[in-house]
């Protein structure tokens, strides 16, 4: 008798994130993932935040037509961590256009709102 072995939970994040990209690239926009999560040593994590780390930049940045705009992926329950609004105000105040995206349309919408694509 074979057993099945229990389903892993994935990052639901994580699939969105790919979904999202996939969808900018058809519609002429490039993305860029900054993998800023995951577990690293002390030392590692020092020499991250000593070459420019920041805790709580958005997952993707993506560029189009000459803009750019910051996207945070979030999973439908998903919520901003204090290192995220933090940051995403920062950058706001100093000019940047940073939004959060459940989805894939709201991905698009946001990117088109930016200028970046049609």
């Amino acid at each position: 008798m074979s057993t099945i072995a229990p389903k892993r939970r994935g990052s639901p994040e994580a699939a969105i994130q790919r979904a999202i990209r996939d969808r900018l690239l058809f519609h002429g926009v490039m993305s860029v993932h900054v993998p800023n999560a995951g577990k690293r040593t002390i030392a590692s994590g020092h020499r991250l935040k000593g070459e420019g780390m920041r805790p709580g930049f958005p997952d993707l940045i993506c560029i189009g037509n000459g803009r750019t705009i910051f996207l945070e992926v979030k999973a439908p329950k998903g919520r901003l961590s204090p290192a995220q609004e933090d940051c995403h105000a920062d950058m706001r105040r100093a000019g940047a256009v940073v939004a959060i995206v459940f989805d894939q349309d709201q991905a698009v919408a946001e990117c088109r709102r930016a200028g970046l694509c049609a």
